[in-house]
């Protein structure tokens, strides 16, 4: 199955804003990431990417070799031989030399091979293909982890900010408590209240943090560059905005797209044919063989005392080679052949099978995150607007400042949820996408 020519980056999962740092050193992750320029980095340095590239520069090697049965072969070869006086052999008054020499320039070339090397370049090219295929799905794997990555920093980063704000209200809480206090219109109940409410949302601060260090790390490792030096992963910063992108169709559409556009299932697809080509080549090893040789050469005489001179000449000749009895050799190899291409249907059925599964349950995900982000940005709004009425309640009196904590309480929960719910969403997507295929198509370095 050839495999289609591969475009440049224009990823469906990705935003397109530019967020790069210039004064980045060569060969180093740079310090501001968005997810475009993250996936492109990780398409050209990810280690398993490398890998899988030099596994189709094997399987090329491989197609040399076979094409190469059908040229020519031209050998330059030469000898001499020397004989003791005792070993040479008179018979009357002629005596051969005990020295003699021999160069021949030979050419060859296989008129018909019983189809085992037109089988066997066929082989060759549809193991060629297998390998791009295979290319495509590891660029696959990778840009879904990338992206995973990518998103649990997005992830960490908003837990971050809603945090940080969260943090902010409560001082400002605390602030206007202790000032009501001192103006003897509050009271001290109320100050320490604020002061337990704005120490609790501290340990999640900093767990927030350290999650956005592990996840830059995450991804800086599946990227495969090390860090600038004096950089850690702190210091990365990552474009805040998520992608926007959105999900048509149906799951059956879904399920249909990714038996066309799997690579998976195209390597596989590959691997029967050549599979199919084995067992024509191993069934040629019991037909004739039929291929013409000639050369030219010069050699000594053998009862002349010059051994500088010789006699100079070509010689040419049709050589047929026909299988008689061949101890059951054939009969193993072709045996050999059919179980191996029996065991690359059976895996393309199963891989099938198992894709169709992937779908479906990625389709499953992403429709239930799709339904809670929709309820958490609803719940985020309402969450909003009741802090609002609870600050004015209580500066008019008619709240208490439990009442106002409990409502800051409950939208930073909200937000939390919102932010969680984004990161359900968008990763769900990714894995749809990664489930139907084609996210390579859409790279440039498939090659």
């Amino acid at each position: 199955m050839k495999t289609p020519a591969l475009p440049l980056i224009a990823l469906l999962i990705v935003s397109q804003a530019s967020f790069a740092d210039d004064t980045v050193t060569a060969g180093t992750l740079p310090k501001q990431l968005n997810l475009a320029t993250a996936l492109k980095l990780a398409v050209d340095h990810n280690p398993d990417i490398a890998s899988a590239r030099e596994g189709i520069r094997m399987q090329d090697g491989v197609r040399l070799e076979a094409r190469s049965a059908f040229m020519p072969k031209v050998a330059v070869s030469a000898g001499y031989s020397g004989r003791s006086v005792d070993r040479v052999e008179g018979f009357g008054s002629f005596s051969p030399q005990d020295q003699s020499w021999t160069t021949d320039l030979g050419v060859s070339y296989s008129l018909f091979s019983g189809g085992v090397n037109t089988a066997n370049l066929r082989a060759a090219k549809a193991s060629v293909s297998a390998a791009e295929n295979r290319l495509r799905a590891a660029i696959d794997d990778v840009l879904l982890a990338a992206t995973e990555r990518y998103f649990d920093g997005l992830l960490a980063k908003g837990r971050i900010g809603v945090q940080e704000q969260a943090i902010k209200v409560l001082d400002e809480q605390l602030a206007d408590s202790n000032n009501r206090f001192k103006a003897g219109v509050g009271q001290q109940f109320d100050v320490l209240q604020a002061e337990v409410s704005l120490a609790n949302a501290r340990p999640p601060l900093v767990r927030a943090r350290s999650s956005y260090k592990l996840a830059v790390d995450a991804l800086r490792q599946i990227i495969g560059l090390d860090y600038p030096e004096g950089i850690d992963a702190v210091d990365i910063q990552l474009s805040p905005e998520w992608p926007e992108i959105s999900q048509r169709g149906t799951m059956t559409a879904a399920i249909l797209k990714a038996r066309a556009n799997r690579p998976e299932l195209a390597a596989l697809a590959d691997e029967i044919e050549a599979g199919q080509q084995r067992i024509v080549a191993a069934r040629g090893n019991a037909l004739p063989k039929v291929s013409i040789e000639s050369s030219y050469g010069a050699q000594s005489y053998q009862f002349r005392d010059d051994l500088t001179d010789g006699l100079t000449g070509w010689t040419a000749g049709l050589k047929v080679s026909i299988p008689i009895f061949t101890g059951g050799y054939t009969k193993a190899r072709v045996q050999q052949a059919q179980a191996q291409l029996r065991q690359s249907e059976i895996a393309a059925d199963k891989r099938r099978l198992s894709i169709e599964g992937e779908v479906r349950q990625a389709w499953y995900g992403w429709d239930e995150a799709r339904e809670i982000l929709e309820s958490s940005q609803l719940v985020v709004k309402q969450a909003e607007e009741a802090l609002r009425l609870a600050k004015v309640s209580f500066q008019a009196g008619s709240k208490t400042q439990l009442e106002v904590l409990q409502s800051q309480l409950e939208l930073t929960r909200s937000s939390l949820e919102e932010v969680e719910a984004r990161h359900a969403y968008h990763t769900a997507l990714a894995r749809l996408k990664r489930a139907v295929g084609g996210t390579s198509a859409a790279t440039g370095s498939g090659k």
